[in-house]
């Protein structure tokens, strides 16, 4: 009999990998081959900062360190090793975990030219007696996984040789053509090893990761996909997150009231939302260096000239951090409607105006009526246009 990599974990799982009685303390046995010695620091990612938070260190000696301390579920945490800024991710749960790791194959980065650090992340690793961490394996390594990672890093290395910006994009469209295609496999498998396993926590992790880079899936399929979980997966910091991206997708649903938000216009003078009460109000979310954003630009133009007349005022809520780009991009474009910027109060983090939105991806328009109230939410230039139509009788 042929066994895929799912079942093979799956048959593990049903052995009994682990006691499923825990006691809330892990115990992290490591060894690194080549580095001596330094520092270890088991570091957890906050949600609110987007920073990671040391929560024990330890000495590393002759290549080996020993971590230990309480938790309270499994949870997807950083190792980083100083000096040289090595690091890699493993789900930490109760019990006795076996971490290899060998610097050989690491990936090196340097991004202090952008204020930022450099280092390296280790891929030659290895983690024993952590469930979780096995089902993560079984989806990073699985053939269709690795198959695609080869796939964008050609593609992301033929978009940057290229010279023209028509070429560019037209890389772009593949791949996005083939994100969308492995898209389907990776939700199909994630949705089968949660039915499976409804109460391992990796499950939810992969579940939020998958979401968080598409963001477009329907809130009700979303919402579904929650109810499957059980206990200690529905009461993980992965699942409370999904469900906060459900209750602002639901809030965002047409019919409700569009969230009010305040903004600087080009000039620094405030704009707010709510002025513009009587109105139907087309809010434009796009940026300078978006293509798709650009392009629309000449059409936007022509249904602000249709219905401008009859009560329709766009405002643009740019994603550009700098306002240079957007000042620039202002005077190409020549836009005749309101346009205001977004602002960024957490590093790391996504646009205030566009989080309180739940924008997928840019361009993303929301339409709304003259009391305020949501119409449609939608990426798609051909939706907008029809809701257009209906709301001003011109079918």
């Amino acid at each position: 009999m042929k066994y895929t990599l799912l079942s093979i974990v799956t048959l593990l799982l049903m052995q009994g990998c682990k006691n499923s009685q825990t006691d809330g303390k892990y115990t992290l046995h490591g060894q690194i081959k080549g580095i001596t010695s330094g520092t270890v620091k088991l570091q957890r990612l906050d949600d609110a900062t987007r920073q990671s938070i040391t929560i024990d260190s330890t000495v590393l000696q002759n290549g080996k360190f020993q971590l230990t301390g309480p938790i309270d579920q499994p949870e997807m945490m950083s190792i980083k090793i100083e000096p040289g800024n090595w690091s890699t991710t493993l789900f930490i749960e109760s019990g006795e975990l076996q971490f290899q790791a060998d610097t050989s194959g690491s990936t090196h980065y340097d991004y202090t030219a952008y204020g930022d650090s450099k280092g390296a992340i280790l891929r030659n690793v290895s983690l024993i007696g952590s469930e979780n961490q096995d089902i993560f394996d079984a989806f990073e390594k699985h053939p269709k996984s690795l198959a695609a990672k080869k796939m964008f890093e050609q593609l992301n290395k033929k978009y940057e040789a290229a010279g023209k910006s028509e070429e560019k994009e037209a890389i772009r469209a593949e791949m996005e053509a083939f994100g969308d295609k492995h898209k389907i496999w990776e939700l199909h498998w994630i949705d089968s090893i949660t039915q499976q396993h409804p109460s391992l926590v990796a499950g939810a992790y992969l579940l939020e990761r998958y979401q968080l880079f598409n963001e477009s899936m329907p809130v009700a399929e979303l919402d579904k996909r929650l109810q499957v979980f059980q206990s200690p997966a529905k009461e993980s910091n992965y699942i409370k997150n999904l469900q906060g991206k459900v209750a602002v997708k639901k809030a965002l649903l047409p019919g409700n009231q569009a969230p009010d938000f305040k903004a600087l216009k080009r000039d620094s003078s405030d704009f707010q939302l709510s002025s513009l009460r009587g109105k139907y109000v087309l809010l434009d979310f796009w940026a300078s260096w978006c293509v798709p954003c650009r392009q629309a630009i000449p059409h936007w133009k022509e249904a602000y000239k249709t219905y401008n007349d009859k009560g329709l005022e766009i405002v643009g809520v740019t994603n550009d951090s700098r306002w240079p780009d957007w000042f620039k991009a202002l005077d190409q474009e020549k836009m005749p409607w309101i346009q205001v910027a977004d602002d960024f109060p957490i590093k790391n983090s996504p646009a205030r105006i566009a989080t309180l939105y739940d924008i997928p991806s840019l361009p993303t328009y929301v339409l709304l009526d003259k009391e305020g109230k949501i119409i449609i939410h939608t990426t798609s230039k051909e939706e907008m246009d029809a809701q257009l139509k209906a709301a001003f009788n011109t079918l």
